[in-house]
């Protein structure tokens, strides 16, 4: 590769990285700027339908909806009522299975949330789904804003593992909801224990007909799991048409340039064959997915955590600016049923960590909702193959480090060939710049001068490109895994506490101190130290701002990426150190007997 081609390629990883950092940066100021905005946490639009089995009956409509009342944190948490009818006291029933806590309310007839007890949060305590919702998930609602969630009758199952929730409205239309744990597909043993069935019957006992609305499967609420985690990986998944797509939460604004001017956008919907949605962080979901049938459209809106709400359930690092969640549910179309007649709809509803594997096992597609990108092949062999490690080491980090180790043995061969051809070339660099000096002012003449020194010596100006070429789709194939593997949650490494976060060991005037990354320059630049220099110095030095954009791009993301990277600078520094002392024999003896090739 040429000059040009080398500072074309620079620029483009350079422009990619400072993207990246921009961007986290303008996301923070946003939340700044969203600190004092009520609009967000406000409620607007009231309903004027009420919940789907509740209400005085006028003119064949439901009408007289009651205004929410928050339970379990401010207002500013919630979206609806978790408060039971006059006279009816709330109760909440949990099923336990695999280690998963399914609370069931008998306000709105759905889960008030589920805990994860194999998996942990901040403090040491249980991931927690839906912790921040004021609706249940399965709860069956008209209005997406400000919905009644009225009380059901609540009845546990013989077996334990199933409830069942029943409610007759003025209209004589009877709904029944039964959700059944562990019912859905085993993925590799324990799979199910984050499934389960949800099927709600609609019987008419009235003498005429009766229309069902076009109601709205409530998917709960998605928030971030950390204080300083990315708005990007926090919003609303949802497959329709066939292709999985998400809409994070700092996208529910419409208008202005650029962000500057846009306004709040309270309530957002997007019609057409959902066969699935659901709310997401960074590493958990819950999805709701319509058997045998499609949504006919998909709704959501962004709600605002303040540092009260925050810390009252346990979380820490908040500052006053505020976090954003999000809120969700999926209409259904609506039916019209005859006198005696009733109409079936079952749901699988999973809940639980974001494994390739489990999302797979759903069998509706719901593994897309990762999204590894371009590069999303490059992703999966990786996480197949680091998964596979873990369990032969049983260390993530280990698996990551003998990863790295067997991608750079594979590559080995192809790098000792560009060192070769870089260090004849650096051997080369005297009449190049002889070559430079006599034809400088005929371009042409010295580019054909140039390549008639190539052919002569037998060397390849592009060789020395093809690891970097190659290395970029692996990066950004580990850049998009590791951001997204839920499995290194919790796994530690010497220091590192948590290879799914930055290895913060100390803070100082308010900036985090993360000790990887550094180490991760400072190899790079022991590398880059070793490598044969060609090229002139202006472009050399554009190369010595590597390890600085680098640390941009690596400090305040997954530690797992930083070790990756400082491992393979290791084991360049070796490889380089071996191959240049073979080189630079080889170079010499080059120059010295020049090629015959034609």
């Amino acid at each position: 590769m040429d000059r040009k081609g080398k500072i074309a390629v620079a620029l483009a990883v350079f422009a990619f990285l400072l993207w990246n950092f921009y961007y986290s940066r303008v996301t923070e100021e946003y939340r700044k700027q969203q600190a004092a905005s009520t609009a967000v946490a406000g409620v607007e639009n009231p309903a004027a339908g009420g919940t789907l089995v509740a209400g005085a009956v006028a003119g064949g409509e439901l009408k007289g909806a009651q205004p929410p009342v928050a339970a379990g944190g401010s207002a500013s948490a919630q979206a609806g009522s978790t408060a039971p009818a006059p006279g009816e006291p709330k109760r909440v029933e949990k099923v336990v299975v695999g280690g998963v806590e399914w609370h069931f309310t008998n306000v709105g007839g759905g889960l008030e949330r589920v805990v994860l007890q194999n998996h942990r949060g901040e403090g040491d305590g249980p991931i927690v789904l839906n912790e921040f919702g004021g609706v249940p998930v399965g709860a069956l609602t008209e209005a997406f804003e400000n919905p009644v969630l009225d009380s059901y009758a609540m009845e546990r199952g013989a077996e334990g593992k199933e409830m069942t929730f029943r409610r007759v409205d003025a209209r004589q239309l009877e709904v029944v909801k039964k959700f059944r744990v562990g019912g859905g597909a085993d993925a590799g043993g324990k799979g199910d224990s984050y499934v389960l069935d949800l099927e709600v019957r609609f019987t008419n006992r009235s003498a005429g007909a009766v229309t069902v609305p076009n109601y709205a499967v409530r998917l709960g609420s998605g928030v971030p799991l950390h204080a300083k985690d990315l708005p990007t990986y926090t919003g609303i998944n949802r497959m329709l048409g066939g292709a999985s797509k998400f809409k994070d939460v700092s996208s529910f604004r419409s208008g202005g340039f650029l962000g500057i001017g846009s306004q709040e956008v309270p309530l957002w919907s997007e019609s057409g064959a959902v066969t699935w949605a659901g709310v997401t962080n960074q590493y958990y979901s819950t999805i709701v997915a319509p058997v045998g049938a499609a949504g006919s459209e998909v709704l959501a809106r962004r709600v605002a955590i303040s540092e009260a709400d925050w810390k009252s359930f346990g979380r820490s690092g908040l500052s006053s600016t505020p976090l954003f969640g999000v809120e969700g549910a999926l209409r259904m179309p609506m039916t019209t049923l005859d006198a005696g007649k009733e109409h079936v709809q079952r749901y699988q509803i999973f809940a639980g960590p974001r494994e390739h594997r489990l999302l797979s096992a759903l069998g509706g597609g719901q593994e897309q909702m990762l999204d590894f990108g371009m590069f999303s092949v490059v992703s999966r062999v990786l996480l197949s193959s680091m998964n596979g490690l873990k369990g032969l080491l049983g260390s993530y980090a280990a698996a990551i480090v003998v990863l790295t180790l067997i991608i750079k043995s594979l590559m080995w061969p192809l790098q000792n060939k560009a060192t070769a051809s870089m260090k004849k070339m650096q051997a080369l660099q005297p009449k190049m710049n002889e070559l430079k000096e006599k034809y400088g002012n005929d371009p042409q003449r010295m580019n054909q001068e140039l390549l008639g020194l190539y052919k002569k010596h037998g060397v390849n100006p592009m060789s020395g490109c093809f690891p970097m070429l190659i290395q970029i789709p692996i990066f950004f194939g580990f850049y998009n895994m590791l951001g997204k593997a839920v499995e290194l949650r919790n796994s530690a490494f010497l220091w590192v506490k948590d290879l799914s976060q930055p290895d913060t060991v100390a803070m100082v005037l308010g900036y985090p101190v993360n000790v990887l990354p550094i180490v991760m320059a400072a190899t790079m630049l022991w590398q880059m130290r070793l490598t044969p220099k060609t090229g002139d110095p202006v472009q050399q030095r554009m190369f010595m701002f590597m390890p600085l954009i680098m640390i941009v791009f690596c400090y305040n993301f997954a530690s797992a990426l930083a070790l990756y990277w400082t491992v393979q600078n290791l084991f360049s520094v070796v490889q380089l150190w071996v191959t240049n002392r073979q080189a630079a024999v080889g170079a010499q003896s080059v120059i010295a007997s020049p090629s015959k090739r034609k």
